[in-house]
């Protein structure tokens, strides 16, 4: 059985290819997942697994590169951050076509070799105006500070 590192760097290496059966193979089945940026959450395969279908269609570029990894026994926190265009609707917005640099932190609990919970928070506070939902037109998007080091990570 893989440690907490091993389960997270295994499930970021399938959800860079887009294979959602990968993905899911590292999910427990009663898992769940706690998208913060939608104010939505999602228990088990059986609603898991349509969710990030519709995010990994909406942003099939993105890589999901940690560029901060920190483990502490079942707990670890994934930052990550990469540009990517929208290429369907992500949570009903409209902003296919839509170019976005998204900046995430997920914090994972992993028992048993599985993600037994994840909270996600991606994109920033603008994300539905950027996605063309309404409002106030949002400022620039936050850069990375400092920006990144060789191989895409902040800090070695």
């Amino acid at each position: 059985m893989l440690d907490t590192e091993g389960v997270i760097r295994g499930i970021f290496s399938e959800a860079a290819t887009g294979d959602l059966d990968g993905v899911m193979s590292w999910w427990a089945p009663a898992g769940i997942l706690e998208d913060i940026t939608i104010a939505r959450a999602f228990r088990g395969h059986g609603e898991i697994r349509p969710y990030l279908e519709m995010y990994f269609k909406a942003l099939p570029g993105i890589s999901f590169e940690p560029i901060r990894l920190v483990v502490d026994g079942p707990t670890a926190v994934v930052e990550w951050a990469q540009s990517a265009v929208v290429e369907a609707p992500l949570d009903g917005t409209p902003g296919v076509g839509a170019e976005l640099f998204l900046r995430a932190v997920d914090i994972f609990h992993i028992a048993r070799g599985l993600v037994q919970h994840e909270s996600s928070w991606y994109g920033d506070g603008w994300l539905r105006q950027r996605l063309g939902g309404g409002g106030a037109p949002p400022p620039p998007p936050l850069p990375l500070t400092p920006p990144l080091a060789g191989k895409g990570a902040r800090f070695r």
